[in-house]
């Protein structure tokens, strides 16, 4: 019987890793939040390229819960897809300045495979909104091939993100 997984407790823990990313989006801190918290929305724009948002579940207060099912591009075998889903729960929100919550990947099989603190900020700049996001990593790291595309896959997500606010 394989050893159950114990969730990180992302508030206590110490980070090993940290990735920033930081855009200006031609949109208002309350869209761009909005953006972040909307089921709707999320489904659109949610996971780099070549992923779909197929359901996305919100409950937005804090110790609320959030659920970002993951579809995954016909080019990558199956037996190589690692994570099902990410979830979540919300430990500070300030609608429209700053959005913490916890991000952990998920695996039908195999439960939580790694869990992170996702810190974002949203301040109001030359008519649009200055977005920061930092997200910290703890052991057990995402595989490292999850790793390496982090940057980008936020890069395109927040890409897809921009297109939906100017549409």
């Amino acid at each position: 019987m394989p050893e159950a997984r114990t969730g990180v407790d992302v508030r206590s823990a110490i980070p090993t890793k940290h990735l920033v990313i930081e855009r200006t989006l031609k949109a208002s801190p309350e869209r761009v939040f909005d953006a972040f918290t909307d089921p709707e929305q999320l489904k659109k724009w949610w996971w780099p390229n070549g992923f779909t948002c197929p359901a996305a579940e919100v409950d937005l207060r804090v110790g609320g819960t959030y659920r970002l099912a993951m579809e995954w591009p016909d080019f990558i075998p199956a037996d190589t897809q690692f994570s099902h889903s990410m979830g979540g729960e919300y430990y500070e929100i300030d609608r429209p300045h700053r959005l913490v919550m916890s991000g952990r990947a998920v695996n039908d099989e195999q439960g939580e495979l790694f869990a992170t603190l996702i810190e974002v900020t949203f301040e109001a700049s030359d008519g649009g909104t200055a977005l920061t996001m930092r997200q910290s990593y703890f052991e057990p790291l995402p595989p490292a091939e999850a790793m390496a595309g982090a940057e980008q896959g936020w890069s395109e997500q927040l890409d897809k993100l921009e297109r939906l606010l100017e549409g």
